[in-house]
């Protein structure tokens, strides 16, 4: 015969194997990861976005450089128009490249932040349904990240048609 003192440690564990199988998140948790990775993402494109602002300035003073350079040039009766011409083409196609490398740095930030978000927000799933919840933020991440590099890539080869 099982002794009451048995019964309620049989009772006890059982209860506590329960709960640890079916541990639910602590959502308050989840929040707070929610948060911090939304700051965190923020952070991320606000850094990214000032680094596109930068490129951006220099890139448009390096090209107005060339310009000046080319009108003086003219002004003092040289006849390097041609070579002018090129220069400046050369300095706005330099120039589009950074741009395009300071967009996709913008890009790949947006991307990770939303990817830390989704990430996070997965952390209130259990068990299948959590594991579809990351694998569709990676499958997001990894089509943004994709498009990103199309972007950038079209714009490092412009087609000629």
């Amino acid at each position: 015969m099982i002794s009451h003192r048995t019964k309620l440690f049989l009772a006890l564990a059982a209860t506590a194997l329960l709960q640890a199988c079916s541990h639910s998140p602590d959502l308050t948790k989840v929040q707070g990861d929610v948060a911090k990775a939304q700051a965190d993402g923020k952070k991320l494109i606000v850094d990214a976005q000032a680094a596109l602002a930068k490129v951006s300035a220099r890139n448009n003073v390096d090209v107005v450089d060339k310009q000046v350079d080319a009108r003086a040039t003219d002004a003092n009766g040289s006849t390097a128009t041609a070579s002018n011409d090129a220069a400046i083409a050369k300095a706005r196609a330099v120039a589009a490249q950074m741009l395009a490398d300071a967009q996709y740095d913008v890009d790949k930030a947006t991307a990770e932040a939303g990817n830390g978000v989704a990430k996070a927000q997965c952390e209130a799933q259990e068990g299948s349904a959590a594991k579809l919840c990351m694998d569709s933020a990676q499958a997001n991440y990894d089509s943004a990240i994709a498009a990103a590099k199309s972007r950038n890539g079209a714009a490092h080869h412009p087609s000629n048609g």
